[in-house]
């Protein structure tokens, strides 16, 4: 049975290969394929998909809202995040719902402490794991962003995913380095460092995270952005975005097949 990943591009997602692995440890009749969809023809794709009975896919960029329109069910996250990434395709009924909050906070180290965290970053990676931080124990949610045209919009938006999280401008170097001290993780959700040698922090404001802070960034195509590099280089303890990258893969494998995948097997794919 076919699976795959609709995106644009998509020649750059690991997704085929811990999902093709994963599918044949686990003796399944199933395929997985990276599709590079034209932006103007998604519904004909879907179509297609559910013509030749595939069992489901995923979604990347720049899909996940644009999808919704053509599914017949969302899960009530997906919902409120106005997003999917992962579809199942039953007696014909495409039924939608976001793993990408849930692979985020199950892919930290277990017992890492996360009850204050700092989120840098509004996009669509920031709200999914904003909406799903309460489930995991975070108390204390405080985002930064560059402000913009719709920031009271932004900020609305955000409180409706989370009554905890603060939008604050990263322009704000005193509430930074207030919300910066007091963290027990700080997540870059932006792509700034992802080409490039850029940062959204200073090396003098990472100076204000506590020792016990843990650093992660959600970019996995550069594993060793600016920083993770200057994190490291103060002793923290740090993560890049390819267990992320697993964990919401492995969710989405286990929503299709209802049975359990083996995360370390996933992510020895996608490193070698």
């Amino acid at each position: 049975m076919l699976y795959g990943l609709l995106a644009h591009p998509a020649g750059h997602s690991k997704s085929p290969k811990m999902q093709n692995a994963m599918m044949q440890v686990s003796g399944l009749h199933a395929h997985y394929e990276a599709f590079d969809v034209d932006p103007n023809q998604l519904g004909v794709v879907i179509a297609g998909l559910k013509a030749l009975g595939a069992g489901g896919f995923n979604v990347s960029t720049p899909f996940k809202a644009a999808v919704i329109p053509y599914l017949d069910q969302v899960s009530p996250l997906a919902q409120r995040l106005q997003a999917v990434n992962t579809v199942k395709i039953e007696a014909g009924r495409l039924i939608g719902t976001s793993t990408d909050g849930d692979g985020f906070w199950q892919s930290l180290p277990r017992g890492q402490a996360k009850q204050r965290v700092v989120i840098l970053g509004t996009g669509g990676a920031a709200r999914a794991v904003i909406a799903s931080a309460r489930d995991y124990g975070v108390n204390n949610l405080t985002v930064f962003n560059r402000r913009h045209a719709d920031w009271l919009q932004r900020q609305k938006a955000l409180i409706k995913l989370n009554q905890q999280a603060q939008l604050i401008d990263i322009a704000d170097e005193n509430l930074l380095q207030e919300a910066l001290s007091q963290a027990d993780l700080l997540i870059n959700a932006t792509t700034v460092g992802m080409d490039g040698n850029d940062c959204l922090l200073t090396d003098t404001m990472l100076n204000y995270l506590p020792d016990s802070a843990y650093v992660v960034d959600m970019i996995y195509r550069n594993a060793h952005t600016k920083l993770l590099q200057l994190a490291q280089a103060r002793g923290l303890k740090t993560q890049n975005g390819l267990p992320m990258l697993v964990g919401q893969g492995a969710l989405s494998f286990e929503y299709w097949f209802n049975c359990p995948a083996d995360r370390k097997l996933m992510k020895k794919e996608i490193e070698e």
